[in-house]
């Protein structure tokens, strides 16, 4: 659009003092009135703004919100005008029945408005993360036996208490992870029940793993996976 265009446009919208005020296309316009509304685009527009929100229904719970708007533009209007010596009237007339879109309008404007304030007000302050660590990693835990080939089935299992520890899982199982026995323990030895020695038959490799755990039932120590054997009559033990 050229600057010419753009100034006439500019001037055929412009205000003009024989203008219709909004207010009148709610009531019955004058043959001076409606003379101007023939040649005056800004008018014009206003009056089909103006019978396109009349032609609108209002919802149910518009009415209470426009009626709270206009009291409260009254309330804040009022002082200035007693203090210029006139009489105390609404500014805001034309905000009547057919008009309930734009108190709708206003309402919107200010829900969004007070919904972003809150928003941000009541985002939460970022925590500091504290520098302690928060994990924990479990050492060797040192053995005793039994481990490697043995000329017999052991009686218990043996190990060095690490520090911290209170207490213990053991577990022994067969080559293929089938569970044979497991306990707990607060010594760092335990006695292997008979049952269980009678399965250490010559030549079968078994399993075993202890775990130490702290106060706070936390892992602090693993053996890893140990391995033994009761040699066969006759050979020689690997140690």
């Amino acid at each position: 659009m050229s600057n010419e265009h753009a100034t006439g446009l500019e001037h055929a919208l412009a205000a003009t003092p024989d203008c219709v005020p909004i207010a009148r296309f709610a009531g019955t316009l004058t043959d001076r009135e409606r003379e101007h509304l023939e040649i005056c685009a800004r008018c014009q527009s206003e009056l089909a703004l103006w019978s396109e929100f009349e032609q609108s229904h209002p919802a149910a719970d518009e009415g209470v919100t426009v009626s709270w708007i206009v009291a409260e533009l009254a309330r804040v209007n009022q002082p200035q005008e007693l203090m210029s010596g006139g009489a105390p009237r609404t500014s805001f007339a034309w905000l009547s029945a057919p008009m309930w879109r734009w108190g709708a309008a206003f309402a919107t404007v200010a829900l969004v408005t007070t919904g972003v304030y809150l928003l941000q007000d009541r985002e939460p302050t970022p925590r500091e993360l504290s520098s302690a660590p928060q994990t924990y990693r479990t050492v060797q835990l040192e053995i005793r036996g039994p481990v490697g080939d043995l000329t017999a089935a052991p009686g218990a299992i043996d190990w060095v208490a690490p520090e911290g520890a209170v207490g213990y899982d053991v577990e022994v199982f067969e080559v293929d992870r089938t569970p044979v026995w497991r306990t707990t323990s607060s010594n760092s030895h335990v006695e292997l029940p008979a049952a269980v020695v009678r399965q250490f038959v010559p030549g079968k490799a078994i399993l075993w793993e202890v775990r130490a755990r702290n106060a706070a039932n936390r892992v602090i120590a693993e053996s890893g996976t140990q391995r033994f054997r009761v040699v066969v009559a006759g050979s020689s033990p690997k140690g």
